[in-house]
């Protein structure tokens, strides 16, 4: 993990475009972009562990963080991957309690991390804010709902289908063939968010390559067929 100075006027600029921050006055945003330290972590970095005290949270202005949980005999349960504008480790700041989930950098990635006294502060001199943080926690809890309704009721292609289309969602870029996941996951990161083994996965993938459903490029899946995905994915 790397330290760099901060750029107030840039992070101003950046927070405004956040789900979290975009809407409240400029004097909350600057007041925001003031408090925030910027931190680099490398590509297979530990932001935090499971069981850690809730210091600070942190939104993603470069790269991709997987956010996973341990079981007690080591096996990981990926939760989430998320990118650029994404906010993550805000719960523990809210309810004192440690980390219920550990994070890591898939990729290099540049951080804001807002510290607990500056991130409370803000809560309490903005009702949007804490407005703005029951939208994001709910549209949480809702995918977590969807996610456990796939895992009770999907099979695996099912599974693995609806996790291509979330990817997609959230971090495709269009091309003129398709939309890239503009994240490079590897097909055990894919097992673990789809609740497959990395056998299944590879081979699933495999198959929807064959039937047109997606491309593999350079490490990269190009979705073609958003439609076929999502008949798979329905049950």
């Amino acid at each position: 993990m790397m330290r760099q100075k901060v750029d107030e006027t840039e992070n101003v600029r950046f927070l405004r475009q956040v789900t979290l921050f975009s809407g409240l006055p400029p004097a909350g945003v600057a007041r925001a972009a003031a408090a925030a330290r910027e931190r680099v972590y490398r590509k297979g970095s530990s932001i935090f562990f499971e069981g850690d005290p809730g210091e600070a949270m942190f939104i993603i202005k470069e790269g991709a963080v997987k956010i996973y949980k341990l079981s007690p005999d080591g096996k990981e349960k990926t939760l989430a991957i998320i990118s650029r504008g994404d906010c993550f480790g805000e719960m523990s700041l809210l309810d004192g309690l440690p980390r219920s989930a550990a994070a890591q950098a898939l990729e290099d990635s540049r951080l804001l991390m807002l510290p607990r006294e500056d991130f409370l502060e803000l809560v309490a001199s903005d009702p949007g804010v804490a407005l703005k943080i029951i939208q994001v926690l709910a549209a949480r809890l809702r995918a977590a709902d969807q996610q456990i309704e796939y895992l009770a009721f999907g099979d695996a292609r099912g599974r693995v289908a609806s996790t291509l289309l979330d990817l997609g969602r959230k971090h495709a870029m269009p091309g003129p063939n398709g939309y890239t996941i503009d994240i490079r996951l590897t097909h055990q990161e894919l097992a673990n968010l789809s609740g497959v083994t990395r056998e299944t996965a590879s081979r699933i993938l495999s198959e929807f390559e064959e039937d047109g459903l997606i491309r593999i490029q350079e490490k990269s899946i190009v979705i073609l067929s958003e439609e076929g995905l999502r008949s798979v994915a329905s049950f």
